[in-house]
C-alpha cells in the first residue's frame, strides 16, 4: 500500500458516505486506513521477509446461486487459481476502508454465516438456510417474502469498477447497480499461499482469521519438536479439510509458516519443503517474468478500474438494445462491456492524458425487453408449430418485436417499458452521483433507435394518434375545421329546431286559449257557435303535412351524422315557413274573427258543442304532431310517439341532439401516451437503425417539411 502524509489532526470516526470510491473521496482513502485505529493491528509487527500489511479485495468469477451463502464457497481453503479476480487498487482501498469501520459487527456476522454452513470439521453440507428458503419460497408467505427480498435489492454499497458494481459487505456480495444480475462471492485477502511455483493465492477468511490470532499471539516463541522432527509451534486449524493445521517456526523477530495436512491422522513424515505451501500474511505482487494472458488480463482491468475511480462522470450514455434481447445467448450487458473497452482504448490513441484525466463516458446498459411481458406472448407460443421449431423461436424472439411495436395493442407497453426504464436507471444514477450536471445521451441500436427517436418526438405532446398522424399540418387544420364545422351545425340545428317550436307554440297557444274563453262565453250564455274549422284548418294541414313530410322518414336512414344535421336544418327551416305563412294568412287578429263569427253565426247555437269538441279535438292533434316533431328530430322512433310525447316536451332539445348524434357510427383511433424523460438529451445516436423505413411506413418523407 502506498505510503500518504500523516495527518493526525484525522478523525477516528468517519462519516460512511466520506469512505465511498468517488474521485472526491479517493485521494484521503489512504490516510484514513493508514490512521484508522483499527488498521493498526493489520500492519507489519515484524522483520520477517513473509510479514507484510497489505490486503486485497477480490471477487469471484463464477456467480453464486440463488439463495446460496457467500460463506458455503471457495470449498477449499486455498482460492483456486483463475477462480478469483482481484479489485483494482483503489477499489480495495475503499472496500477496506469501509471494512475497518465495521470489522466487529461484520466479523461477527462473517462467522455467524460460516457456523450455518459447517458441520464441523467433518464436512461441508448445503445450508440449513438454503433449504429454509427453498420451502418458503413454495409457500405463498415464501412467495411473498421473495418479492419483498427483489424490492430490497435496491441496496447502495461501496462503489467499484468505475460505479457500475457495488460490494455490500455484511453478505460479501458483489452485485451490478444498472441491471438484474447475479450476486458475486466477494473475498478479502489477508493471508496467502503459494502452491509450487504459482503466485500467492487468498485464503479462506475463517482459515485466515485463525492465522491472524496465532500471529498476534507470536505463536512461534513456543516451538516444541513435531514428530516430523521439526522444531515448530502447531496450530489446529478448524477448515472443511480434516487435518488442517499450520506450522510456525523462526526466532523472536523472523518467522515462517507452512500450511500442512495430516495423514490418516498422523503428521506427515515428509519435509516440508516438499509437502507443505508457504504462508505469508500481506498481499504480494506477482514477479514472473513471463505473465500468463490471465494476468495480463487481470492487470489490464486494474488499471482501467483505476482510471474510473480518479476520473470524475461528465456525460452518460443510456444504451437502448433492438431486437434479439430474449434470444438465451444474447446479452446487453457484455456488449455494452465490450463497447466500453473499445471506447477506452480508442480515447487511449486519439487524447490527451489531460483530456482522458478530465472527464470520463459512463455507459449504461438499458434492458426494456428483459422484464416486460406481453399479452399475445403466449398465445404466440401455443400455435408455434413443432415443424422447424428452432428458426420459428429465433423469429419470435427477434422480428416478432418489431410486429409487436407496429401494432397499437402494444406499442403502449413498449413505449411504457423503454421510457420507465430510462427514468429508473437515471434516477439510481442520481442517487449516486446527487448533483449531477453533466451530459445525458440515448444511444439506440436497430429497434431500441426507434423507439428512442419515437420517445423523444413526443417530450412535448405526450399524446399522439396511432399512427403519428399528428405530424402533418394540413390534417391537423383539416380535422380543426371539421370540429368546427361539427360544432356549427350542431348549434345551427339546436337553434332552429328552438325557433320551429317557438313559433308552433305562438300560433298554437293563443288559439287553444281563445277557444276555452270562447267555449266557456258561448256555453255559458247558450249563445252563439260558429264553424272555426274555417279558422285552423289551413293551420292543420300545414303542421299534418310537415310531420308527414317524407324527409323525416328518411332521418333514421341516414348512415352520416352531418348529412343528418343538414337534412334537419332544411327540413325545420321548410316548416317554420309554412308556419309563419299560415299565420299571415289566417291569423292575424285570432280573437276579432272569433267575436265575428260569434254574432253572425247565433242561429246555428244548437250545434256549438259538437263543433267547439272538434275543435278542440283538433288542437290536441296538431300538439301531438309538434311532440312528434320534437321527437323525431331528436332521433326517436315514430311508434313509441305515445309514450314520449309528455317527456319530449319537457327535456331539452340538446340533450335530445346530443343522444341522437351519439347513437351515429363513429371511427375509433388509438392514441399512445408518452412519459416525460426525467433528463434532457444532449445527443442522440441511432446506430443500426431501421428508422428511415419505419418513417416511410408512416408516410413520413425525410427532408420534406417539419418532421
Amino acid at each position: 500500500m502506498a505510503d500518504s502524509k500523516a495527518n493526525p489532526a484525522i478523525s477516528e470516526q468517519v462519516l460512511p458516505d466520506l469512505l465511498k470510491n468517488t474521485p472526491s473521496n479517493i485521494a484521503r482513502l489512504e490516510d484514513v486506513i493508514e490512521h484508522c485505529k483499527a488498521r493498526q493491528k493489520y500492519l507489519a509487527q515484524t522483520g520477517s521477509p513473509s510479514d507484510g500489511g497489505d490486503v486485497r479485495w477480490y471477487f469471484c468469477k463464477v456467480p453464486l446461486v440463488e439463495n446460496e451463502l457467500a460463506a458455503s464457497v471457495p470449498r477449499t481453503e486455498i482460492v483456486g487459481k483463475s477462480d478469483y479476480f482481484r479489485f483494482g487498487m483503489r477499489d480495495s482501498l475503499a472496500i477496506e476502508a469501509s471494512f475497518l469501520q465495521r470489522e466487529e459487527e461484520l466479523l461477527s456476522s462473517w462467522w455467524k454465516e460460516y457456523a450455518e454452513c459447517s458441520e464441523g470439521p467433518n464436512g461441508w453440507p448445503t445450508t440449513s438456510k438454503k433449504i429454509d428458503n427453498q420451502e418458503n419460497a413454495d409457500s405463498p408467505e415464501g412467495g411473498r417474502a421473495a418479492q419483498l427480498h427483489e424490492v430490497e435489492e435496491e441496496r447502495v454499497g461501496v462503489p467499484v469498477k468505475g460505479g457500475l458494481y457495488e460490494v455490500d459487505l455484511v453478505k460479501r456480495h458483489c452485485f451490478p447497480i444498472y441491471w438484474n444480475g447475479e450476486n458475486r462471492r466477494v473475498l478479502r485477502g489477508h493471508w496467502f499461499a503459494r502452491k509450487g511455483g504459482l503466485g500467492w493465492l487468498p485464503l479462506r477468511e475463517d482459515v485466515a482469521e485463525q492465522l491472524e490470532i496465532a500471529y498476534q499471539s507470536q505463536v512461534w516463541h513456543r516451538r516444541t519438536f513435531q514428530p516430523s522432527g521439526l522444531f515448530a509451534a502447531r496450530v489446529d486449524l478448524q477448515g472443511s479439510t480434516p487435518g488442517l493445521h499450520a506450522l510456525f517456526t523462526g526466532e523472536d523477530n523472523t518467522w515462517e509458516a507452512w500450511l500442512n495436512i495430516d495423514a490418516s491422522g498422523f503428521s506427515s513424515i515428509i519435509t516440508l519443503s516438499w509437502n507443505g505451501i508457504k504462508l505469508r500474511r500481506g498481499y504480494s505482487a506477482s514477479l514472473s517474468e513471463k505473465p500468463t494472458q490471465d494476468e495480463l488480463r487481470q492487470k489490464k482491468e486494474e488499471e482501467m478500474d483505476d482510471y474510473c475511480s480518479q476520473v470524475p462522470v461528465q456525460h452518460v450514455v443510456f444504451m437502448v438494445h433492438g431486437i434479439g434481447q430474449r434470444l438465451e445467448k444474447s446479452n446487453l450487458v457484455d456488449d455494452v462491456s465490450s463497447f466500453r473497452h473499445i471506447t477506452t482504448s480508442l480515447s487511449e490513441q486519439h487524447l490527451t492524458s489531460y483530456q482522458r484525466g478530465v472527464q470520463r463516458v459512463l455507459f449504461i446498459p438499458c434492458q426494456w425487453r428483459k422484464g416486460l411481458k406481453l399479452s399475445g406472448e403466449a398465445a404466440v407460443e401455443k400455435i408455434t408449430l413443432d415443424g422447424v421449431r428452432g428458426l420459428r423461436v429465433m423469429l419470435s424472439a427477434t422480428v416478432h418485436d418489431v410486429l409487436y411495436y407496429m401494432s397499437p395493442i402494444y406499442r403502449q407497453d413498449i413505449i411504457n417499458a423503454v421510457s420507465n426504464q430510462l427514468n429508473r436507471l437515471y434516477l439510481k444514477f442520481l442517487k449516486r452521483n446527487p448533483g449531477y450536471d453533466g451530459k445525458v445521451s440515448i444511444y439506440g441500436h436497430s429497434l431500441g433507435s426507434v423507439l428512442s427517436y419515437d420517445i423523444l418526438c413526443h417530450q412535448e405532446n405526450l399524446t399522439s394518434p396511432f399512427p403519428m398522424d399528428w405530424m402533418y399540418k394540413e390534417y391537423s387544420r383539416s380535422e380543426e375545421s371539421s370540429l368546427d364545422t361539427k360544432r356549427g351545425t350542431s348549434t345551427n340545428l339546436e337553434d332552429n329546431i328552438s325557433n320551429v317550436v317557438k313559433e308552433a307554440k305562438k300560433i298554437v297557444d293563443p288559439v287553444e286559449e281563445k277557444m276555452m274563453s270562447a267555449r266557456s262565453t258561448l256555453v255559458h250564455e247558450n249563445g252563439l257557435s260558429d264553424d272555426f274549422s274555417t279558422i285552423l284548418s289551413p293551420i292543420a294541414s300545414e303542421l299534418v303535412g310537415a310531420a308527414s313530410d317524407s324527409n323525416f322518414k328518411q332521418i333514421h336512414g341516414k348512415e352520416n351524422p352531418h348529412e343528418f344535421v343538414c337534412d334537419s336544418s332544411d327540413v325545420l327551416s321548410q316548416e317554420r315557413d309554412h308556419l309563419c305563412e299560415a299565420k299571415d294568412m289566417k291569423l292575424d287578429d285570432p280573437m276579432s274573427g272569433v267575436e265575428n263569427r260569434a254574432v253572425e253565426g247565433s242561429e246555428n247555437a244548437g250545434n256549438k258543442e259538437k263543433e267547439i269538441n272538434m275543435l278542440m279535438k283538433e288542437i290536441d292533434s296538431l300538439k301531438a304532431k309538434i311532440a312528434e316533431l320534437e321527437f323525431k328530430c331528436g332521433g326517436g322512433d315514430a311508434s313509441e310517439n305515445g309514450k314520449a310525447t309528455e317527456s319530449m316536451t319537457k327535456q331539452p332539445i340538446s340533450k335530445k341532439l346530443a343522444v341522437g348524434l351519439d347513437e351515429a357510427p363513429k371511427s375509433y383511433t388509438p392514441y399512445i401516451k408518452y412519459t416525460k424523460l426525467e433528463f434532457k438529451v444532449d445527443t442522440f445516436y441511432a446506430v443500426g437503425s431501421p428508422l428511415g423505413v419505419f418513417l416511410s411506413l408512416h408516410n413520413v418523407r425525410i427532408g420534406l417539411g417539419n418532421t
